[in-house]
């Protein structure tokens, strides 16, 4: 009896590949435009996710008081949020390695959707807060597995300029949340921050629908199948277990035994839980009862300098990039810069988070016009970008589109536990210790991780000839 066919495993594509630099199939070969509306998509996505897990927050007392919860459990909406996005993005990016970039986005995204519903509906706290976990699980789809996206679309001479596009809307959606929750709170209620993030989902996934798949492995296999070629293999599929291991267990491991992964990740992980921080310090401080007393409208609105930070950031990154990186492809040649000169836009931002927080924390605490706070703020949001840019952008350059969406994912998972603990202890911290001195110990945490780019930059190549995911080719 024949055996049923199926896709070709990797080891029987080992001598696939493109025809020729101009294979039309070629993600790198497709129009100009067609790239630009691949690229758009999982930042869209990514938008539509990290807003939703940022304007809850403008909803928190009005949930405590609705379901009769202390504030630090109403945080847990933010906080498991979070958890399961960086949990989710180890499973999907592997899985995204492994069938495909396009089925991961139009099956995740509408479930998404519906737990995002389940949360609007929710008749009590527990299913709100288990709907909002499962709504982060399904929705950290996009946050891992874009980065892959950009890698099949993109060669490296473009990178530093269409990549950060993609990387900082983890941060401009979040930045955007409490602007719009803030004056949607006080005029419809909590249950209407949900029924604002389906509206997107819904438009988003009809944006995504026509998408093409970009992943190299997955191109190649439906080519085969659809030539039949003699390569074409019949042998069963490999054992659950082995599946297991590559799709559940390698970003694991590569945070771990990856020197470049472990070192970046601590780094990005710590801005982005100072990033998440905010949502809880920004209402102690800013807030009824804080040191300004603004309303919730208002409060919102001093987001917008992490927005503008956000966009300063990314304008950096790309200056630094288009500055730096011709140069280089002349010196090494096309596609042969090492990917240490990725990590200019890191080394020149790591000096902005330190300095941010001393004078955001030191000017509140002395009573300062609110606009010093806000605007110090500022520069925290722009070394934060160039960081996260930087570093990712050092990571897939590194690990290439085989191996970068897991890396990038065991990245997401450190990240997300990171940004969803810290928001739980942020108002004790500030209440303790005093805003001033709460703010200095994450500066202090801040200068310590400042030469991680700097050491990386200088020993990376020799880091890089010692691991076992990076090879010639």
């Amino acid at each position: 009896m024949a055996l049923p066919s199926r896709a070709p495993q990797a080891r029987d594509l080992v001598d696939l590949d493109w025809t020729g630099p101009d294979d039309a199939d070629c993600p790198y070969n497709w129009p100009l435009w067609k790239r630009l509306y691949m690229t758009s998509i999982p930042a869209l996505l990514c938008i539509n996710v990290s807003f939703a897990s940022s304007v809850y927050t403008s909803g928190i007392n009005d949930i405590s008081q609705q379901f009769n919860v202390s504030r630090t459990e109403s945080l847990l909406g933010l906080s498991l949020f979070l958890w399961a996005l960086g949990l989710g993005a180890i499973i999907a990016a592997p899985v995204s390695e492994n069938y495909g970039r396009r089925i991961v986005y139009l099956t995740t995204v509408p479930i998404f959707g519906l737990f995002t519903l389940g949360s609007g509906l929710a008749p009590n706290f527990v299913t709100l807060i288990v709907c909002r976990t499962f709504a982060g699980f399904f929705g950290s789809a996009v946050v891992s597995v874009g980065g892959g996206t950009n890698a099949d679309l993109w060669r490296p001479t473009l990178a530093g300029v269409v990549y950060p596009f993609y990387f900082v809307s983890p941060f401009l959606g979040p930045a955007f949340g409490p602007v719009v929750g803030g004056y949607l709170i006080e005029a419809k209620g909590w249950r209407w921050l949900q029924w604002v993030i389906l509206f997107m989902i819904v438009f988003n996934y009809l944006y995504a629908l026509p998408q093409s798949e970009t992943y190299k492995k997955i191109i190649l296999e439906k080519r085969t199948r659809n030539e039949k070629t003699p390569t074409w293999s019949s042998k069963v599929a490999p054992p659950s277990r082995a599946i297991l291991q590559r799709i559940l267990l390698k970003p694991f491991k590569m945070l771990f035994v990856e020197s470049i992964v472990l070192f970046m990740t601590i780094y990005m992980a710590f801005n982005f839980a100072v990033f998440y921080s905010f949502f809880a310090a920004f209402p102690y401080i800013f807030g009824p009862g804080g040191h300004y007393n603004f309303t919730p409208g208002q409060q919102g609105l001093t987001f917008l300098s992490i927005a503008l930070g956000c966009v300063v950031g990314f304008v950096g990154v790309v200056y630094i990039d288009r500055r730096t990186y011709p140069a280089l492809e002349t010196k090494y040649g096309v596609g042969k810069v090492p990917p240490e000169h990725r990590l200019y836009g890191a080394m020149v931002g790591s000096a902005l988070n330190p300095a941010s927080l001393f004078w955001f924390g030191w000017s509140a605490n002395a009573g300062a016009h609110w606009a010093s706070p806000v605007v110090a703020a500022v520069p925290f949001a722009v070394g934060n970008i160039m960081v996260y840019s930087s570093g990712a952008l050092y990571i897939m350059n590194s690990y290439g589109s085989l191996h970068g969406a897991s890396a990038l994912s065991a990245n997401s998972l450190l990240r997300y536990a990171f940004g969803g603990a810290f928001p739980l202890f942020t108002v004790q911290l500030f209440s303790s210790l005093g805003t001033g001195w709460a703010s200095s110990l994450l500066g202090f945490i801040s200068v310590v991780l400042v030469p991680v780019p700097w050491v990386l930059y200088k020993y990376g190549k020799r880091i890089r000839a010692h691991s076992q995911y990076i090879t010639a080719a």
